[in-house]
């Protein structure tokens, strides 16, 4: 049902692992066609839409001035640093913060500075998921890494900073701080009661429903 509001909502968009419509801005990751056909929409780096530096990447165009996007859904978490990544990286020349603008639930509009007030809803933690007979290996694998790797920024490999790699968000987001056990957590407790019950509200609805609050939103 919510894949199908997307669908019908959005004429065309870059939802990398999505299909159809939802596919139709989306460019890959290569100039010559074969490769860039292969990774077009990918749900991965492989797709240069892909993330919340993809996302923005969408939002102003390709290098070549193609395939702009209207509006873009990303997280908060480095959106000024990813704006001025649209410069440095030679992706896009001239963009500020100011060039951009928040969309509020209310219809108002608001500085990408002020999501604390202005955001479509929290931002659940991420989790590493894995088979419960391996769950002592990997947790004890992570932890000794974050240890040995994680906060020293003049190691050789980065655990939460992709930026060395020339990208973003490689392996944990970049703005991870620290991981924590969360398999004794409820997936209720890991989303937080807010997010949760957004989650649950658009799930549980029916299509009629759904079609209210796209027309309403």
């Amino acid at each position: 049902f919510l894949y199908s509001a997307y669908q019908n909502y959005f004429w065309k968009a870059c939802m990398p692992g999505a299909d159809g419509n939802l596919c139709k801005v989306c460019i890959g990751d290569s100039e010559v066609e074969g490769a860039r056909v292969s990774s077009r929409c990918a749900a991965s780096h492989n797709e240069r839409y892909y993330g919340n530096m993809g996302a923005l990447r969408c939002l102003v165009g390709n290098p070549s001035g193609r395939s702009f996007g209207d509006v873009a859904f990303l997280e908060h978490s480095n959106l000024l640093q990813n704006i001025k990544n649209l410069d440095i990286s030679g992706w896009a020349k001239g963009y500020t913060p100011l060039g951009f603008e928040l969309l509020c639930p209310d219809g108002t509009r608001a500085a990408v500075t002020e999501w604390a007030g202005c955001n479509l809803g929290p931002i659940p933690p991420s989790a590493v998921m894995t088979r419960p007979v391996t769950v002592t290996k990997i947790y004890d694998f992570l932890m000794k890494s974050q240890e040995s790797l994680g906060s020293k920024l003049d190691s050789e490999f980065q655990l939460f900073q992709s930026w060395k790699y020339g990208e973003s968000d490689l392996l944990f987001k970049d703005t991870t701080q620290y991981l924590v056990h969360a398999s004794h957590m409820s997936y209720q407790e890991i989303l937080g009661k807010s997010f949760f019950q957004l989650a649950e509200s658009v799930f549980n609805c029916t299509p009629a429903g759904k079609v209210k609050f796209l027309v309403l939103s």
